[in-house]
């Protein structure tokens, strides 16, 4: 190919890039780990710190929502193919191809870093009840790779919604019907199974309420009801995007501060009230469902070093998120054992997990990730335009 022909190229490439979007799954993944990290800076900056308590959360609230978004606009350009199992089962190919991989791989990372870091032995049935996303089902019950109870609930719906889909297309072939339909019932039912769940006194809105599988499917409705949008009312969809944009940074504003208290005259994590475990998470997905509009219109004509950073981050999100946590024990618990009192170790371990997370899934997505992607092509090709985002 010419060079005339290789710019060509890679000027189209880039146009169909949403920036938008790479800019929301690089803020969630930096909220996640730097949220993490701060635990090493709260005994010397704390009260500067503090506010940032809940960035995890957010975070991750903001990455269910964006998998909705995608995931559903692929769903939705399926239409009707999805009534067959064999393209059921091409979507399901393509997508373990894309996360599986990598879990098993930090799955046995974690098994390893209990038995040197705590002298915990696992037994066979408690790591495959964790490799198969069980843990965290219908009850909170993980007892160590702490960031996978968001992955079931991630895998748990890759799995679901297209079967229900494809059961849907068997009894109705008004496509737009079955998947508004069955979406109203994985948020009816989650959010109706999280209300019940809050009146017991062992509820907790962190641990009880946030990580249970079966409680959270309506986070990954919102983006899905923003992607049916999107697709089949693109002018609506992108009229007035920074106005819903607007509303959306309000909303998740007066969520946030409904996280804390002011005690004593200092600032406290929020009671855990039935707000807290209910109706909160529903208007948080809320929130970042309206910054959608604005994001996915987004698009850059010509990059720069912060657009390249952004993009580079969100290219390797998923790896930051699995190999912060291990990263972050190895650190503290090796040449900094003496952070909790000397703020330069504090400041010089909190630089080198966050760095040593983000160079260490650089290099993951180049000699894992990557070849993993190309095995995929090999076995599950987007021929014709099937699942090629999937």
């Amino acid at each position: 190919m010419s060079s005339t022909g290789s710019n060509r190229v890679a000027r189209k490439s880039l146009a169909d890039r949403v920036f938008g979007l790479d800019l929301l799954r690089a803020a969630a993944i930096l909220s996640v780990i730097c949220a993490h990290g701060f635990v090493v800076l709260y005994p010397h900056f704390g009260s500067v710190l503090a506010v940032f308590g809940h960035g995890g959360f957010y975070g991750v609230e903001l990455f269910f929502v964006l998998s909705g978004f995608l995931i559903g606009q692929i769903l939705i350009r399926q239409g009707l193919a999805l009534d067959r199992a064999a393209n059921v089962a091409f979507f399901y190919v393509r997508r373990w191809f894309r996360t599986l991989p990598l879990f098993f791989l930090f799955l046995a990372v974690n098994v390893w870093l209990e038995f040197h870091f705590r002298q915990h032995r696992l037994g066979v049935s408690e790591v495959l009840s964790h490799g198969f996303f069980l843990r965290n089902l219908t009850g909170f019950h993980l007892s160590f790779f702490p960031e996978s109870w968001s992955l079931a609930v991630e895998e748990w719906f890759y799995l679901l919604f297209p079967a229900a889909l494809w059961l849907g297309l068997k009894i109705s072939k008004r496509f737009d019907g079955v998947f508004l339909s069955a979406a109203f019932v994985f948020f009816a039912f989650s959010t109706g199974a999280r209300m019940l769940a809050a009146s017991d006194p062992a509820a907790t809105w962190s641990e009880a309420q946030r990580m249970v599988v079966i409680y959270r499917f309506d986070a990954l409705m919102f983006g899905m009801f923003a992607a049916w949008i999107s697709i089949r009312f693109p002018n609506r969809w992108r009229k007035h995007g920074m106005l819903w944009a607007l509303a959306g940074g309000a909303l998740l504003l007066a969520m946030y501060a409904t996280l804390w208290k002011i005690e004593q005259g200092h600032l406290a994590f929020g009671d855990d009230s039935y707000f807290a475990r209910t109706f909160r998470f529903t208007l948080v997905s809320l929130g970042f469902a309206l910054l959608l509009p604005w994001a996915s219109g987004w698009k850059l004509t010509k990059e720069n070093f912060c657009s390249t950073a952004v993009r580079r981050i969100a290219l390797w999100s998923y790896g930051i998120y699995l190999v912060h946590l291990p990263v972050f024990w190895i650190v503290t618990r090796s040449g900094f054992r003496d952070w909790e009192k000397s703020p330069t170790q504090a400041l010089a371990s909190f630089a080198l997990q966050i760095g040593g997370a983000i160079v260490l899934s650089a290099l993951l997505y180049r000699f894992f990730e990557a070849p993993c992607t190309r095995l995929r092509e090999k076995a599950a090709p987007a021929v014709a335009g099937i699942f090629p985002g999937a």
